[in-house]
């Protein structure tokens, strides 16, 4: 016999393998003293929640076998001289890793994708041990390539610097056509480079604006496209006086929305074209004039979650109420949706969103009637 017996059972790989378990956690914490595990109905359930005394005395016996095979140190010493040790609140270590590995089948441990990426820094990034580190905290885990193929594709990025690239066509030409590796990794960037800032620029967002012909006082941001046509088309008297804006998603929260840089405008045909006008919106989008500003999207968790978000870009933004007056009274009357029958079963609800209109009739409506009404229900 090689190995000490009970070995193999499966209550016996079971404490084996939480062993094991620690060893690495241990490993990968850089810890270089084994602990002790105290044992108990947690850690070894097989042994404290048996239902007979004659099952726990035979699987305390092989732990005192492994004991005496300087496979586990258990403490106190006296529980291994009883039969019924296991009562003791007894401790065990492990005293010889390699052979405990080799029974669970686990001789080495799995590396965790963290420690892939710093080690595949370490080795083949160029560039000072202040530079891998600062990399080292960007993790690129890509299924189809290893990390070393990844790292050598950054050593590549420095004679990009210079060259008028947007962020996704820096990401385009070193990851193998992929645009979106460096989507959020501006940091990583910087640090490969060595510099403060990212020098390429993020994908200007577009946004679709119609202009009135006789001028206006606000801009009401719409989210649904086709919402954006209706009320260019519309003649109600709800959208006088408003330069109407199509932005999709949350890209209406992003800072660089306004800067010239980060933000392309397309104005619609139906609108006014003079110059005055465009020259205003522009003034009020890039140099931040202070006019009234509206958002208009669907009634539910996730449209509220844009109004929030881009509020910290406009800061006056409200809710547009001519819209979610109607959507508030189809939703008081039943005419609502289930978020289960429009695939938003997903959306996390908001409590506080910084509108007033929003936070004091929208979102308690939503808690309250939990279902949701879509924007292109409301026509003007």
């Amino acid at each position: 016999m090689d190995q000490p017996r009970g070995v193999e059972s499966a209550p016996v790989q079971q404490l084996l393998n939480l062993l094991v378990d620690r060893l690495d956690s241990a490993e990968q914490r850089g810890s270089a003293g084994v602990k002790s595990i105290a044992l108990g109905e947690r850690t070894w359930p097989a042994l404290y929640m048996a239902h007979r005394e004659s099952e726990k005395e035979n699987l305390w016996e092989h732990i005192i076998e492994l004991s005496c095979w300087g496979w586990l140190v258990v403490k106190p010493e006296v529980a291994t001289r009883s039969r019924s040790g296991y009562a003791d609140s007894p401790r065990v270590t492990v005293a010889n890793i390699l052979e405990v590995r080799k029974a669970v089948g686990r001789s080495t441990r799995i590396k965790s994708a963290v420690e892939r990426w710093r080690e595949a820094v370490r080795e083949g990034l160029h560039g000072t041990d202040e530079v891998k580190a600062a990399v080292s905290e960007f993790c690129i885990d890509m299924p189809d390539r290893s990390m070393a193929e990844v790292v050598e594709r950054l050593n590549v990025l420095p004679s990009l610097v210079g060259k008028e690239l947007l962020l996704r066509e820096v990401s385009s030409q070193l990851f193998w056509g992929m645009s979106k590796v460096l989507d959020k990794r501006q940091g990583l960037v910087a640090a490969v480079l060595g510099v403060d800032e990212c020098p390429f620029p993020e994908s200007p967002i577009q946004l679709q604006v119609f202009l009135p012909e006789s001028g206006y006082h606000g801009v009401l941001f719409i989210e649904n496209l086709m919402c954006f046509e209706r009320a260019i088309r519309s003649k109600s008297s709800a959208f006088d006086g408003l330069a109407l804006v199509y932005a999709s998603g949350y890209k209406g929260g992003a800072q660089r929305l306004r800067t010239h840089d980060g933000c392309s405008l397309f104005y619609s045909t139906r609108g006014g074209f003079r110059q005055d006008l465009r020259a205003s919106f522009e003034a009020w989008l890039f140099s931040k004039d202070v006019i009234p500003a509206f958002f208009w999207g669907d009634l539910d968790w996730s449209g509220m979650r844009i109004l929030s978000v881009m509020r910290t870009t406009f800061l006056e933004l409200a809710a547009w109420e001519p819209g979610y007056c109607q959507m508030l009274a189809a939703l008081i009357g039943g005419n609502g949706h289930a978020p289960e029958a429009a695939d938003k079963q997903g959306q996390k609800a908001l409590d506080f969103s910084g509108c007033f209109y929003a936070d004091t009739y929208l979102l308690p409506a939503l808690h309250s009637y939990k279902k949701f009404v879509d924007q292109e229900q409301i026509r003007f």
